[in-house]
């Protein structure tokens, strides 16, 4: 064996002396014992398995790839050029390990049986076609603790945990990626003249700040499958089952007060009546539309039941109220309700959602990401009423209105301020808050109302 390697004496790298193998590396001498030849070790077909190599003959290969390169080395020892190029990256590691490791395994799991459970659950929901969110891991992983009853100061499914989790059992997040708005050219002097008119504006008006508000339709779906699932490495496609409703959508009328007030969502379902028998929460406006959408005789509706409602509005107090371009918001009914409640609308520009519309700005975001937590909960219980072909159902109109109310309720005033501030309508005349159009505070742009409802714009 020692003939092997008579030109790596030179580099002082391995060392042989009586037949022993030394390797200097990491200011450590390591001593390979001579167990197995090299020749048995890596001579195999290639059409078997892999053997398990120790660190130190993993090292031998290196230093051969080093000195003839990856592909010969790997020709030589009957290992795959991957597998070298593998090891070599990992050569620090290999050096200052015990010369006898095998392998660099992660930390093993403190609750064995209980994973073999999750993972059995997770296999399961693939099975049938669901998708898998790690939310849902936590959530089931606390149950089977519960029932094996392990404590919850030991086992508390951590983020940690979950990451842990899925590297031991070969499993990955998929993820949609989204498309941004894009913004319009000379989007910067479009920016400043709205700034511009909004000082103007409030320099000869003086508005109470629960007298500004924003006002944004969006899109909320029947079915919400997640736009990730946990699923194993490798897989190229991942289908995940649903009942056949997830383009169905309902529009959702949000309005927000610049003091942080949020007024009740308007909903707008897409049907012809509302059905007769089911019985909706109270905390939200209802309407059907066939379309499914904002038009001009429901937003006139929305300004009596919700705009005209707000605090305040009986004094008729001066109020201005922030839109975007669609056009049902510029139609001379609505223009003309306005003006009769003494309501300055501003519009804003075609494009300029994403950073001139509080809701687009601030609040769409976490609003859709409370939805689809809900609606994650309600899919990881075990039954659900299935239709005539299988599939499971829909949630019903009532329980989607509550997980509106509900989402809406968890939107912080705080955030609400913050996100009038961020597209300086509230900010102080003076100029002494304009350090909030510039900080993030964590608030990310949706950039999501003229895209997801492009059929109701212009």
């Amino acid at each position: 064996m020692h003939q092997r390697f008579k030109s790596v004496l030179a580099s002082k790298t391995l060392k042989i002396q009586n037949h022993r193998c030394f390797y200097i590396g990491g200011g450590v001498t390591h001593y390979i014992p001579p167990q197995i030849s090299l020749a048995s070790s890596f001579s195999m077909d290639s059409s078997k398995r892999l053997c398990s190599l120790t660190a130190g003959e993993k090292l031998k290969v290196i230093l051969e790839a080093e000195k003839i390169g990856n592909r010969a080395a790997g020709r030589k020892y009957g290992v795959p050029e991957s597998r070298v190029r593998d090891w070599q990256q990992k050569k620090e590691k290999l050096s200052s390990c015990n010369i006898n490791r095998r392998a660099f395994h992660g930390k093993r799991a403190q609750f064995p049986q209980a994973e073999v459970a999750l993972a059995d659950y997770i296999q399961d929901r693939h099975q049938l076609g669901y998708a898998v969110s790690t939310e849902m891991i936590q959530m089931k992983a606390r149950v089977i603790a519960k029932e094996r009853g392990i404590p919850i100061t030991q086992f508390k499914a951590s983020r940690g945990w979950i990451t842990r989790f899925m590297r031991r059992n070969g499993l990955s997040i998929r993820c949609r990626t989204t498309i941004s708005q894009c913004l319009p050219n000379k989007y910067e002097e479009k920016l400043l003249a709205f700034q511009k008119y909004i000082i103007q504006l409030r320099q000869q008006i003086t508005y109470l700040m629960g007298q500004i508000g924003n006002a944004d339709q969006t899109a909320v779906y029947f079915e919400n499958p997640s736009n990730t699932t946990v699923n194993a490495v490798g897989d190229k496609s991942v289908p995940v089952r649903t009942g056949g409703r997830e383009k169905q959508q309902c529009t959702v009328m949000l309005t927000i007060l610049a003091d942080g007030k949020k007024l009740p969502p308007y909903a707008i379902f897409k049907r012809k009546t509302l059905p007769k028998n089911e019985k909706f929460p109270p905390g939200i406006i209802i309407r059907a539309q066939q379309k499914g959408w904002m038009d001009n005789d429901l937003i006139i509706d929305w300004l009596k039941c919700v705009w005209q409602r707000r605090p305040g509005s009986l004094l008729k107090m001066p109020n201005m109220l922030v839109m975007d371009s669609f056009r049902g918001h510029l139609t001379e009914g609505v223009k003309k309700r306005l003006k009769d409640g003494k309501t300055d609308q501003v519009i804003i520009p075609r494009g300029m959602t994403s950073l001139l519309q509080p809701l687009d700005v601030c609040i769409n975001r976490p609003f859709k990401t409370h939805v689809l937590r809900m609606y994650t909960e309600w899919a990881a219980t075990s039954v659900h009423d299935t239709t005539a072909t299988g599939k499971i159902k829909a949630p019903t109109l009532a329980q989607m209105c509550a997980w509106i109310i509900a989402a809406w309720k968890l939107i912080p005033e705080d955030l609400v301020v913050k996100s009038f501030k961020k597209c300086s309508i509230s900010n102080s005349i003076d100029g002494s808050e304009d350090d909030s159009l510039w900080g993030s505070d964590d608030i990310s742009s949706s950039g999501e109302s003229e895209s997801n409802l492009t059929e109701g714009h212009v």
